[in-house]
């Protein structure tokens, strides 16, 4: 498995900001897959949940890059979100990962 890990300056999800604590972005490539798997885990300061389904992610990390894609609530308690990708990523290749 080959992955790359991101820290996330800023987050949206479908259009609304999320305030962050800290968020960061893991990408990996399974071997012999094609398809990119990705999950954004993040740490809110309002304890508001977000409700369960799909959403569009915009991410921008630390360093200033754009990432996006479709993903899914799979939990969010707390102000703690996690977010899994359920869709292509864009803004990530798979020759990045290591």
């Amino acid at each position: 498995m080959r992955h790359l890990r991101f820290d996330v300056a800023t987050l949206h999800v479908d259009h609304k900001p999320v305030v962050l604590k800290a968020a960061y972005l893991l990408v990996a490539q399974q071997d012999g897959s094609i398809d990119l798997q990705w999950e954004c885990l993040a740490y809110g300061f309002e304890s508001a949940e977000i409700p369960r389904g799909g959403y569009q992610v915009e991410i921008v990390t630390l360093d200033g890059r754009s990432i996006s894609g479709p993903a899914v609530l799979v939990r969010s308690l707390d102000g703690n979100h996690v977010l899994r990708g359920d869709g292509p990523i864009v803004g990530v290749t798979a020759d990045e990962l290591s």
